[in-house]
C-alpha cells in the first residue's frame, strides 16, 4: 500500500452523475488525527469557487485529510 500526501497529489476524480462536480473511486484516507476512513472525494467548481471534499459511506464529511491510498479491487 502506497500512501500519498494529499497536499502533493490528489486522487483522480473522473465519475460524473447526479452530484456536483466529479467524484473518485473509493479510497482509504487518514486524517491529521490518525483516523482512517473509506471515503469518496468530490471536486469541482460551484459559483466560481473550487471545492475538494471527502465523504464516508453515510455522507458525513471527513475533515483534515492528510494521506490517501487506492483500494485494490478483488476482481
Amino acid at each position: 500500500m502506497i500512501w500519498k500526501d494529499f497536499k502533493i497529489q490528489k486522487p483522480l476524480a473522473y465519475k460524473r452523475g447526479a452530484w456536483d462536480g466529479l467524484k473518485s473511486d473509493k479510497i482509504l484516507v487518514c486524517t491529521v488525527y490518525d483516523h482512517y476512513y473509506i471515503a469518496t472525494m468530490y471536486e469541482g467548481i460551484i459559483d466560481g469557487e473550487e471545492f475538494c471534499d471527502f465523504y464516508n459511506n453515510q455522507d458525513c464529511e471527513i475533515i483534515e485529510v492528510r494521506y490517501w491510498t487506492e483500494i485494490d479491487s478483488p476482481f
